[in-house]
């Protein structure tokens, strides 16, 4: 697979359309974070780095901000969750 041709330059459209779906309430949650976890091995590692600061920077804000859901509702925050396990995983072996 040309890596480029699939997802842009540096990977800008797996980083795009993860932050399109961060906050979104509806079934995009789910696809997405099925998506990331099903390709997160092929992924180069900058394209995880981004995701990681980006996600992580959600989860922050969604702590700060009684009743505010950067993440979207408590169902879609669970899904985050298991991207978020992600790199939990590869440090922790």
């Amino acid at each position: 697979m040309d890596f480029e041709k699939t997802y842009g330059m540096g990977g800008l459209m797996i980083t795009a359309a993860t932050r399109y779906c961060m906050g979104r309430r509806s079934y995009i949650v789910c696809e997405c974070v099925d998506w990331i976890i099903s390709n997160w091995n092929d992924w180069p590692e900058n394209v995880k780095i981004i995701i990681q600061r980006d996600l992580e920077y959600e989860f922050d804000r969604d702590a700060q901000v009684p009743n505010w859901k950067p993440l979207g509702h408590d169902c879609d925050k669970r899904e985050w969750e298991k991207v978020k396990a992600l790199w939990r995983k590869e440090r922790d072996g």
